[in-house]
């Protein structure tokens, strides 16, 4: 029926064609099937308000309902009976105050250095030609034991030629001193013919006088001495001039001794021997090695001869100094760390450098090792250097000391103050004197950040022995019950 009606209408020239809505007539039809589905499945608005009112109003019930459950758990807890606050203790050790006289030791680091070291040099140049096989670092070589030969090839030469220089001017020397002893006895001779010649002079003036001599015959006498006397003169003039050589050539004679002398020692400078039994330090010389005078060869130091060397500060140095005290002679304590074993030595202080250190403002001082130490160069060791006595002192941890000059002290388990004198303070312990202090008082070591009067204390210590006094005496009191009555 509704498709025939359909087919009937036509539209509009004017108008839009529009399908026919098809649900809607469906919907108003409550007998069609489809229609009362769709009428079932669709909610009613009132439904819907419902619905969303519900979603709204559950989480407050939620949240109500958790409310009044913790409510009800705080209203019906029971009551617990509260402590009454404690006073708060503090755990510490005590010492008992007992004054007596203490030389302590000064703790120090020192490091350990040779006192007789030395580099020994190449004397003459050459080619190395021989090493001392024992020569390595760290062995011990004799004293005048050989270590390095160079090439001795152009030394033993320069000696053979200083010494045949020597044999000539020695084989001149000996001619010079025959002909100054030959012309010596010549001019005895001629000085005997001179005297001959002037008495004969003498006579033959006596004979011309008297007129038996002619005046040609007394100017030949005259003639004759003074030949003679001339040939005196040249010969004096003669050996004073042989003299002078002989001197010349002595002179020279001292200059060739002195190169043969030199030409020997270069010869016995090619071979390079230890000074004194030492340890090798170092070495720098292999075989066929050229060297010169600037090399060092080999480095060395008598192991038996060790200083260490350390610094006391100015407070340091004036305290054991102190009433004309001396540092030098005075015996220290050197202990060397080795892993968790300790060796002490002993070491005598020789020495004290004649300047302040710029760079540390302290006193470098050197002590003697004792022989046979066995103490290699470089050792970092710890010193123990006795201070000055003090008297009537007690030593604390320095922790123990408050404010620079203030101690407690534990009075019936109370911090009770002591103003104290610092007597020296030595490293992590201080020196206090003992007579602000009665006896039997117990100064507290530990430090506390709180400390003040009246501050509660707890000894652990004590406590432990009360304890334990507390078990012994039940337990002899336990075995008292048990004996039979007898």
């Amino acid at each position: 029926m509704m498709n025939d009606h359909s087919k009937d209408l036509k539209p509009s020239p004017t108008t839009e064609q529009v399908a026919p809505p098809l649900a809607p007539p469906l919907a108003h039809d409550a007998n069609h099937p489809r229609a009362a589905a769709e009428s079932k499945a669709k909610p009613s608005a009132l439904a819907r308000t419902l619905r969303g009112a519900f979603k709204l109003i559950l989480p407050v019930l939620v949240i109500a309902a958790g409310g009044f459950v913790a409510w009800q758990m705080v209203a019906s807890k029971p009551e617990v009976n509260r402590r009454p606050p404690s006073e708060k203790s503090y755990a510490v050790e005590i010492k008992a105050a007992a004054p007596a006289a203490l030389q302590p030791d000064i703790i120090l680091y020192g490091t350990v250095s040779a006192a007789r070291p030395v580099e020994l040099r190449a004397l003459v140049s050459g080619e190395v030609v021989w090493v001392n096989p024992n020569l390595q670092t760290g062995q011990i070589v004799d004293s005048g034991e050989a270590l390095v030969r160079i090439d001795p090839f152009d030394y033993e030469g320069a000696v053979r030629e200083a010494e045949a220089n020597l044999r000539e001017a020695e084989a001149q020397l000996r001619s010079s001193e025959v002909s100054l002893e030959s012309d010596k006895v010549a001019l005895g001779r001629l000085k005997e013919q001179l005297t001959l010649a002037q008495n004969d002079l003498d006579r033959a003036e006596t004979l011309a006088a008297s007129g038996s001599l002619t005046q040609q015959a007394l100017e030949t006498r005259r003639l004759t001495v003074s030949q003679r006397q001339q040939s005196v003169e040249s010969r004096q003039f003669n050996l004073e001039v042989l003299a002078s050589q002989i001197e010349q050539q002595k002179a020279n004679l001292e200059r060739l001794d002195w190169r043969l002398e030199q030409a020997r020692r270069n010869l016995a400078n090619t071979t390079l021997n230890a000074p004194y039994r030492g340890l090798v330090q170092s070495k720098s010389v292999e075989l066929g090695r050229s060297v010169s005078g600037s090399d060092t060869l080999v480095s060395l130091y008598d192991p038996d001869e060790m200083d260490v060397r350390f610094t006391l500060s100015d407070a340091q140095y004036g305290r054991l100094t102190t009433q004309g005290a001396t540092l030098i002679g005075q015996s220290i304590t050197v202990n060397w760390q080795l892993g968790e074993q300790v060796r002490p030595h002993q070491a005598t202080i020789t020495r004290i450098t004649p300047e302040v250190n710029a760079a540390n403002g302290g006193i470098e001082v050197y002590a003697r090792l004792e022989p046979d130490a066995g103490l290699r160069a470089g050792t970092f060791v710890e010193l123990l250097v006795p201070d000055q006595v003090y008297e009537n002192a007690i030593s604390i941890p320095q922790a123990a000391i408050y404010g620079g000059n203030r101690v407690y002290v534990n009075e019936e388990g109370r911090m009770a103050p002591r103003d104290v004198k610092v007597l020296a303070y030595l490293g992590d312990n201080a020196l206090i004197d003992g007579a602000a202090f009665k006896e039997g008082a117990q100064i507290v070591t530990t430090r506390v950040a709180e400390a003040g009067p009246g501050l509660k204390l707890v000894v652990p210590a004590m406590e432990e022995k009360r304890l334990e006094e507390g078990s012994k005496s039940g337990e002899v009191d336990a075995a008292d019950k048990g004996r039979a009555p007898q």
